[in-house]
């Protein structure tokens, strides 16, 4: 069911009338509607207006997007980083650049739609993307391994025990973080990190900033080579940037993301040491969300005043996606009164 609304949601939100707890969405740290961040956002797009449309390969250039870069490339633990406009548009320039230097590329099962472009073999299951990565790791150039790493499957964070199973040492990685970036690793830095540590022969991270980072913008990761052909491609070169007052809110808001993602693990170990049944849920250990497959309990959830995360993803021929998001703007009363339904209704 859709629910139209005449504002961005928040911890409630009205429907028909009637004010309903939401715990759906992917603004983690809940800074869409945040005083101190709209503060921090406006303050910038007084000094950088609204929107920057020239190439960042123009012969002006504002020195923003650099400091951007260089700050979520020491944050996360990678040697370069690129900023796009959307995380989407981050995505497929990896897998565009990849693909035209020739590189067989494969996308793990639940990968998302925005690493899924022509010319990319999707496996149904781990199995045949292993025999597939295999067999392609004696053609003249490495293969390529497209997977999300927060799929909701709990087969990749925080162990990615399936990835494990590849010849990883033959293969370069390329992970979408955008569930993962601002609210797990050290201080929210995401997986790059744990990935570098599988070894692969290359690792690229895209991301989505607009989650739980609250930034209209995406990013890459990788090593200062691989960053540096991305920037050489007409994708990047013929592109309007992000918002230039975006990235100074990025540089400004550190302090007001770690004190959001304090709140958002609290929230989330109160959420835990309340709920009976941890079974019923598909759930990551140090992940915000808990997924289920149950008409019932989304019909008595929905009864008892609770919005969340309900629709056939990401398309309505893919599967029903019922999933309650904890967030940061969620207080401790909205906790309880949410696990007192989960609690009488789980079965």
């Amino acid at each position: 069911m859709a629910y139209p609304i005449q504002s961005i949601p928040d911890r409630q939100i009205l429907v028909n009338g009637k004010l309903h707890l939401y715990f759906g969405g992917t603004s983690y740290l809940g800074l869409q509607n945040y005083e101190p961040f709209k503060t921090l956002y406006l303050k910038n797009v007084s000094k950088y207006g609204l929107h920057y449309g020239a190439s960042r390969k123009s012969n002006v250039q504002l020195d923003i997007y650099e400091e951007a870069e260089n700050y979520l490339a020491n944050w996360v633990g990678s040697e370069g980083c690129l900023i796009m406009s959307s995380g989407y548009l981050a995505a497929q320039l990896v897998v565009h650049k990849l693909l035209a230097q020739g590189h067989p590329v494969f996308a793990a099962p639940n990968a998302h739609t925005a690493l899924l472009i022509h010319g990319v073999e999707q496996a149904r299951d781990f199995e045949q993307l292993l025999n597939a990565v295999s067999t392609a790791t004696d053609s003249e150039k490495l293969p390529v391994v497209l997977f999300d790493t927060i799929d909701f499957s709990g087969k990749q964070f925080p162990n990615f025990q399936d990835l494990q199973k590849l010849p990883l040492e033959k293969i370069i990685l390329v992970g979408d973080d955008s569930h993962g970036i601002g609210i797990i690793g050290n201080h929210g830095n995401g997986c790059y990190q744990t990935l570098k540590k599988l070894k692969p022969a290359n690792l690229f991270v895209c991301c989505s900033l607009g989650k739980a980072l609250g930034i209209q913008a995406g990013a890459v990761f990788g090593d200062k080579a691989g960053i540096e052909n991305l920037k050489n491609t007409p994708f990047f070169g013929g592109a309007s940037p992000a918002s230039p007052a975006f990235m100074a809110t990025l540089l400004g808001a550190e302090q007001i993301y770690f004190g959001r993602l304090q709140i958002l693990e609290e929230n989330h170990r109160y959420f835990i040491s309340l709920l009976k049944n941890h079974s019923f849920f598909s759930h990551m250990e140090g992940h915000p969300t808990f997924e289920f497959q149950d008409i019932g309990m989304a019909t008595a959830l929905n009864k008892d005043g609770f919005v969340f995360t309900n629709f056939n993803y990401p398309n309505e021929n893919g599967p029903l996606v019922s999933r309650i998001v904890l967030s940061a703007y969620h207080n401790k009363n909205d906790i309880e009164k949410l696990i007192r339904s989960v609690n009488e209704h789980v079965s």
